[in-house]
């Protein structure tokens, strides 16, 4: 099935490993002519051929603004940005310091905040563009396994979600996915044997999982949908 974005420019913030490179991978796919910032330049090797890779740090006002300027310059002005980069924190509320508290909460949300508002007034002014953030089912529930700095970070992003989708309309769409229990490379077997159980579909999900919801969201396909929070756990939280 063709989803309308063959050509377009994909900025993935994160997108080296995990599910950030499922990403990049399914909207290379997709025909995307995608770029991929991160902070490490040596997973980057994983990237798929053809990706343009530019190292950056979306906790720095300034980092962010010159990365956009340069995926422009060599990939073209952006279409589509998936704010994908992001850290876990799983500090008890009472071991939590305000150092992890900002650190977590300006790596999470205001690093998509700092993006979408350089990226929103181009898309714009050319008449279409796609956000998709990267929230989580402990936005939702207050996480079960992750610190309060997360669980809010991923709140503060779904209500960020729907201010981007109230500026950008109509030209442009914000949606967040909100995955949880993915399994990665740092899944740890206790964990997949304790929660898959609890989930209807009896399984943890997959970063190809998380990839198809975003692509879905970038595509023309979902042209009328705006300012949603698309769950994508198993049937674990339904609400």
């Amino acid at each position: 099935m063709d989803l309308g974005i063959g050509n377009r420019v994909a900025l993935v913030t994160g997108g080296v490993r995990g599910i950030g490179l499922a990403i990049v991978q399914r909207l290379v796919g997709e025909g995307c002519r995608v770029a991929v910032c991160d902070i490490d330049a040596e997973a980057a090797r994983a990237l798929p051929e053809g990706v343009f890779f530019t190292p950056c740090d979306v906790g720095d006002e300034d980092q962010c603004e010159d990365m956009i300027t340069c995926v422009a310059e060599q990939v073209g002005p952006v279409d589509i940005l998936v704010n994908n980069a992001g850290v876990q924190s799983v500090v008890s509320l009472d071991e939590a310091t305000l150092e992890d508290w900002e650190r977590v909460m300006r790596i999470n949300v205001t690093a998509a905040f700092m993006l979408s508002k350089i990226v929103v007034p181009g898309m714009k002014e050319r008449g279409w563009g796609r956000i998709v953030n990267i929230a989580s089912m402990a936005g939702k529930v207050g996480g079960l396994t992750v610190s309060a700095s997360y669980s809010t970070s991923k709140a503060g992003m779904m209500g960020l979600t729907k201010s981007i989708a109230r500026a950008g309309a109509p030209e442009v769409t914000s949606n967040a996915v909100a995955p949880a229990f993915i399994r990665t490379a740092m899944t740890e077997p206790e964990t997949e044997a304790e929660f898959a159980p609890q989930i209807p579909l009896r399984r943890l999900g997959t970063p190809e999982d998380v990839a198809a919801g975003v692509a879905f969201l970038a595509s023309d396909l979902a042209g009328f949908v705006t300012g949603e929070v698309f769950d994508i756990n198993g049937g674990l939280l339904m609400d």
